[in-house]
């Protein structure tokens, strides 16, 4: 599902989208543990449609190709009946490779 990423593209699509940008800095904030998207939405004060849109893409709002778990940014986790959304480790390298730029 995930495929490779270059750092300008991940880049570019955090660049294209606020939302995305929000949802990849609070994971990283709390990294290694993972997040639901209510919870996300909560910390975010963003949508929680919205939050599922930069996740894995919805529609023609939020492109599924530029999409976190397409990029291979997030992962899902499914535990029991509930779905969480973690920074992937390259997620994490991406993010450090951006801030000390």
């Amino acid at each position: 599902m995930s495929e490779e990423v270059l750092p300008e593209e991940f880049l570019r699509s955090l660049r294209r989208s606020r939302v995305r940008t929000e949802i990849v800095m609070y994971l990283y904030k709390i990294y290694p543990r993972a997040s639901y998207p209510a919870e996300i939405s909560r910390n975010t004060g963003i949508d929680p449609t919205n939050i599922l849109g930069g996740l894995r893409g919805m529609g023609t709002r939020f492109d599924e190709s530029n999409s976190l778990l397409t990029q291979g940014v997030v992962e899902k986790i499914e535990h029991e009946k509930a779905t969480y959304y973690r920074l992937s480790e390259r997620g994490k390298s991406l993010i450090e490779s951006i801030q000390e730029s």
